[in-house]
């Protein structure tokens, strides 16, 4: 399955620039071009985040997070642009393996330690079931301390 078939297709090419869709072309002036065409991989866009906090998260396919969003792929970026994070003296996940052959932990693995996280929860295509966790990491981060809460009055 190819991812940029998928997000050049109808009704998919709103979440991306217009220049993308040349990536999902059969016929063209220009030729037939596809993902590997491509002139950035994810794990590059990721590392150009670096150092700034950069919280990866996905749901699971059973619960409706689509496949061709592929998560292990995802998992295996995130990895790969781990070295830019650290050059630039800040904090990775923590996998230091080669990304090729990196294996994405459990489902609601918390991997939160640095300024770079991942997460996989298991809920769908959505992102209320890790906002508890990327507040808690965002707070961390930041220094910021969450006032108590409101005493109830009887």
């Amino acid at each position: 399955m190819d991812l940029q078939l998928h997000l050049t297709g109808s009704g998919e090419y709103h979440w991306m620039a217009g220049n993308f869709l040349k990536y999902g072309t059969a016929e063209s002036a220009f030729g037939s071009k596809n993902a590997g065409d491509l002139p950035v991989d994810a794990h590059q866009l990721i590392a150009l985040c670096a150092p700034r906090p950069t919280f990866i998260s996905y749901g699971i396919p059973a619960r409706g997070d689509a496949k061709w969003l592929d998560q292990q792929g995802s998992y295996m970026a995130t990895v790969a642009a781990g070295p830019v994070f650290r050059l630039l003296g800040t904090r990775d996940i923590g996998d230091n393996d080669d990304y090729r052959v990196a294996t994405m932990p459990p489902v609601n693995t918390s991997m939160l330690d640095g300024e770079l996280a991942w997460r996989q929860h298991d809920g769908g295509h959505e992102d209320r079931s890790n906002m508890k966790h990327f507040i808690t990491w965002a707070n961390k981060l930041i220094k910021h301390t969450p006032p108590a809460p409101a005493a109830t009055a009887r």
